[in-house]
């Protein structure tokens, strides 16, 4: 039997299970996905594809039976282009990273941690401060968080948020049962009722057609004045445009944004992940998608695709099946 991992996380992916794996496990390494050379031969007679693509026009790879992703979304696999009955799967392993962001992020927007920070830093400001009879910035306790997307990661959010006095609604697109972490959880339907009662909304859903696009300059527009938003999802969940635009004029408090509409490139290694020039806001906190990436989460994740992988050769049921093409 015959493993592929194909591109640099699957390549880094394969150095920390290699131990793991089966003995008679066949493994061909590539580190450029795109490297044409290498990959007709090393995908005409794999068994199991370990990546986080599989383009159209890729060659052909007609003994696929497992397709490991080396990430949660499996957006970036052409299904059209695998064999058909070939099982799809996933890895988490990051729930825990992520939630610790957005509670993080939204600590530091509503106490404007790094404004004022920055501004002492750099500045010598006092005027924040008690000192000069400066604004008193914010705190959760007493707020409201609403977690669009109430799967994995939406529970592990509220689940951390809950003690610290916030009180947590969620809208999720399939039904959820409520545990004792949240209040209410809304229909997606819904959606508009919950906006308008969150001091904080953390994006945490899928991305879909139910969700491409679903917070736009309307739903943004029923937010409460000053609010706060934290994307961790995708970012085409949220419109680009009216998001700089909610921002820019203060119709929004801040935002905390881990996903981008835009990413590198090898003519571009470090592109902007916007066209709109987010990072110069200061009620704006960016980082570059690695809200889940800490050391636990690779771990975690390198070990149920390492658990994933001997299943299969073993013949038993697999974890985190997705789909099949």
């Amino acid at each position: 039997m015959k493993a592929l991992f194909l591109g640099n996380v699957a390549v880094d992916t394969y150095e920390g299970i290699r131990g793991e794996l089966p003995p008679s496990l066949e493994c061909a390494i590539i580190n450029d996905p795109v490297d044409r050379s290498l990959l007709p031969a090393a995908a005409i007679d794999a068994d199991i594809l370990v990546s986080n693509r599989w383009l159209a026009d890729f060659p052909p790879a007609p003994n696929f039976r497992l397709v490991q992703s080396v990430a949660t979304g499996i957006e970036l696999f052409d299904m059209a282009s695998l064999p058909k009955g070939c099982a799809v799967c996933n890895a988490f392993g990051h729930e825990t990273a992520i939630a610790e962001y957005v509670v993080m992020a939204m600590l530091a927007l509503h106490h404007r941690f790094f404004q004022i920070s920055g501004e002492f830093r750099e500045r010598g400001l006092w005027a924040s401060s008690w000192v000069q009879s400066g604004a008193p910035h914010g705190e959760v306790r007493g707020s409201t968080l609403g977690i669009v997307g109430y799967g994995r990661v939406g529970r592990e959010v509220a689940r951390r948020a809950a003690p610290f006095g916030c009180r947590v609604l969620a809208a999720n697109r399939s039904p959820r049962d409520k545990d004792g972490d949240v209040e209410r959880i809304y229909p997606l339907a819904a959606l508009d009722e919950m906006l308008k009662l969150c001091d904080t909304v953390a994006i945490c859903t899928a991305l879909g057609p139910e969700t491409t696009g679903l917070i736009d300059a309307r739903r943004l527009g029923l937010m409460k004045p000053g609010a706060f938003l934290i994307n961790i999802a995708r970012g085409q969940v949220i419109d680009e445009d009216a998001l700089y635009a909610a921002l820019s004029e203060g119709r929004l408090g801040g935002a905390a944004i881990d996903v981008w509409w835009q990413y590198p490139t090898p003519t571009e290694p470090n592109r902007r992940g916007s066209r709109h020039p987010f990072h110069a806001l200061p009620n704006v906190i960016v980082t570059p998608h690695n809200s889940g990436w800490t050391a636990g989460m690779v771990r975690r994740r390198w070990d149920e695709i390492a658990d994933n992988i001997g299943r299969f050769c073993r013949g038993d049921s697999l974890i985190n099946l997705v789909t099949t093409a």
